[in-house]
């Protein structure tokens, strides 16, 4: 059996994370625990993922990721935007700074690589 992609973990992780707390509780099966695992593995590198919590504890560590993610998402849009304005006032330096200083202030993998991409661009358009 393969192991599932990132991406796929991450669909999972969204399908999972969206239903109610209640429900997660009651979904707190060594399986999802597990996927839970290796997804927090693959997407915060570095980061201990959350082990021995109750059904209750392991909820809320999902919701409070999900949440998480979701502001470090909101933070690199507006990162980019900056960027944007900067780039479009020929300060192409001051954009890849942004988006640098992004990537690395980063826990998230995937917003990290999103970053330094973009970052790249603008070093070389």
């Amino acid at each position: 059996m393969r192991n599932p992609s990132l991406s796929e973990q991450t669909d999972w992780f969204h399908q999972f994370a969206k239903q109610p707390i209640d429900q997660l509780a009651m979904q707190a099966t060594d399986a999802n625990r597990k996927f839970f695992e290796r997804y927090v593995i693959a997407s915060l590198p570095g980061h201990t993922p959350p082990n021995g919590q109750s059904s209750e504890e392991f909820a809320r560590a999902v919701v409070d990721l999900l949440e998480n993610e979701h502001q470090w998402n909101q933070a690199l849009m507006s990162a980019i935007i900056h960027a944007d304005d900067l780039y479009k006032t020929n300060y192409s330096l001051g954009a890849v700074s942004t988006l640098e200083s992004f990537a690395e202030s980063c826990p998230w993998e995937l917003f990290q690589d999103i970053a330094r991409n973009k970052a790249s661009n603008y070093r070389f358009p």
